[in-house]
C-alpha cells in the first residue's frame, strides 16, 4: 500500500467518525449512524470522481466501505466517550478535509489539469462529505459560518501546487505539506476561534 492510499483510508475513517458524532443529537440507531458515516466518508471522493468522469473509487475497492462501516460502528458504540470531547467532530472533520482535498489536487496534477482546476476540485472534494453530513443531520454547515473553513483549504492547496510545480517537491511530499497546512490552519481556527475580518462577512441573516 502506498502513502496516498493510506492517507485516503485515514481520511475515510476521520469522516466516518465525524458523521456518527454529528448524528449523536438525533434519536438514531446503529444502522442509521453507519449510513451517515458511510455517506460522509465517501461523499467528497464520489463527487470528485463524477466530476472527473472517472470510475468511482469505492466501487473498485471494498476497503473504503469496510473502513467506513467499521469506524462508524466503533464510533457509535464509543459515542459517550467521544462526546466528552466538545470539538472532536471539528478536529475529525479538519483531518478528513485536509487529506481528501490534498489527494484530490494530486489526482488533478497527475491528470495534467491546470492548477486552478485542481484547487477548485480539491475544495469541492474536501467540503463535499461534510456538507452531505450536515444536511443529513440538520446541522448548520461550517461553510456558511464566519469560522475559517474554506480559506485554509484554498491556502493549503495553493502551497501544495506551487511546491510541486514550481519547486519540484515530489507529489507525496507536496501532498502532505498541503494537507498539514490545511489541518494546522483549521485546528488553530477551531482552538482560537479565528474568523474572517468583519468586512468580509455578510452580517445580514434572513
Amino acid at each position: 500500500m502506498d502513502l496516498l492510499y493510506i492517507s485516503g483510508l485515514l481520511a475515510t475513517a476521520a469522516f466516518a467518525a465525524s458523521g456518527v458524532l454529528a448524528a449523536l443529537g438525533k434519536r438514531i440507531d446503529l444502522f442509521g449512524a453507519v449510513v451517515v458515516a458511510v455517506v460522509t466518508a465517501v461523499g467528497g471522493g464520489t463527487l470528485r470522481d463524477l466530476i472527473l468522469d472517472a470510475p468511482v473509487f469505492w466501487l473498485r475497492d471494498e476497503a473504503w466501505l469496510l473502513v467506513a462501516v467499521v469506524i462508524g460502528c466503533f464510533a457509535f458504540f464509543l459515542r459517550s466517550q467521544l462526546d466528552r470531547y466538545g470539538n472532536a467532530l471539528a478536529y475529525l472533520d479538519a483531518m478528513g478535509v485536509a487529506l481528501v482535498a490534498a489527494g484530490a489536487l494530486q489526482k488533478c496534477v497527475e491528470l495534467g489539469l491546470p492548477g486552478l482546476h485542481g484547487v477548485a476540485l480539491g475544495v469541492i472534494t474536501g467540503i463535499g462529505g461534510g456538507l452531505i453530513r450536515d444536511t443529513l443531520t440538520s446541522r448548520d454547515t461550517l461553510l456558511v459560518s464566519p469560522e475559517l473553513y474554506a480559506t485554509p483549504i484554498i491556502l493549503g492547496l495553493t502551497v501544495q501546487y506551487v511546491a510541486h510545480q514550481w519547486f519540484g517537491l515530489s507529489n507525496i511530499v507536496a501532498l502532505f505539506l498541503g494537507g498539514a497546512i490545511i489541518f494546522v490552519f483549521r485546528a488553530l481556527a477551531i482552538r482560537l476561534d479565528l474568523r474572517m475580518p468583519s468586512r468580509f462577512v455578510n452580517q445580514r441573516s434572513e
